[in-house]
């Protein structure tokens, strides 16, 4: 089987340094890639993996079952919207996989979240993205390595596009933040916007679907 313990962001990141992660294995027949190794999902320190293999649906998800029922506290697996989605409560860790048949072959994604104190949760989301008055964050994740440090957020307003577009820019460019590119189309109903200010990148997205705006922004910051 493979086995991917990712032993040195374990050791490094600041989000996942307590108790011993769950070992996830893989089919052998499967691809494997390492999504996230060390992120925060709305303050919840999370891993995550997407795999492919030519197995069918139901064999991935018996590999699945097997690997995690009888060591599961509370053990879930059905059919939703076409995919197969196993959950596994091993405290404190919660294991997903959602298992999707794709043409000739299966694309599985598979999550680890862990259980935080509320404490520990407030801390993680302690440093607030500014949004406009009246949106809905939608997601927030944060991930972290040796070299850079992200976060990618999802939000919604019923504000209009130029107003959420200038919510930004003004936001940034009185905290001197300097202005790569900017765009504003109200014909299309879309936006963008790019700030920097030294190491810190900023990019923000602007999208109209029904009269709401979607907005998406991914943050990185370079170094430690």
């Amino acid at each position: 089987m493979k086995k991917y313990l990712a032993l040195v962001l374990l050791l490094t990141s600041p989000y996942l340094f307590a108790d011993d992660w769950p070992e996830v294995e893989f089919p052998d027949t499967a691809e494997v890639q390492v999504v996230a190794d060390s992120m925060l999902y709305h303050g919840y320190p999370m891993k995550t993996w997407v795999m492919e293999d030519e197995q069918s649906q139901m064999m991935i998800a018996s590999f699945f079952k097997k690997q995690w029922e009888e060591k599961s506290e509370r053990f879930d697996a059905q059919m939703f919207n076409g995919d197969y989605v196993i959950n596994s409560m091993q405290p404190p860790f919660l294991l997903t996989a959602r298992i999707h048949q794709e043409y000739d072959r299966v694309i599985t994604y598979v999550g680890v979240t862990k259980n935080v104190t509320d404490r520990q949760l407030e801390k993680n989301n302690q440093v607030q993205f500014p949004k406009p008055n009246g949106s809905t964050l939608i997601s927030d994740i944060k991930s972290n390595d040796i070299f850079k440090q992200g976060r990618t957020l999802i939000l919604s307003t019923p504000n209009s596009l130029a107003s959420s577009y200038h919510f930004y820019r003004r936001h940034f460019q009185q905290r001197g933040w300097v202005e790569n590119s900017a765009i504003l189309d109200t014909q299309s109903g879309k936006a963008a916007l790019q700030m920097s200010q030294g190491s810190n990148l900023v990019d923000i997205s602007f999208n109209t679907k029904k009269s709401v705006i979607y907005i998406v922004a991914n943050q990185v910051k370079e170094g430690l």
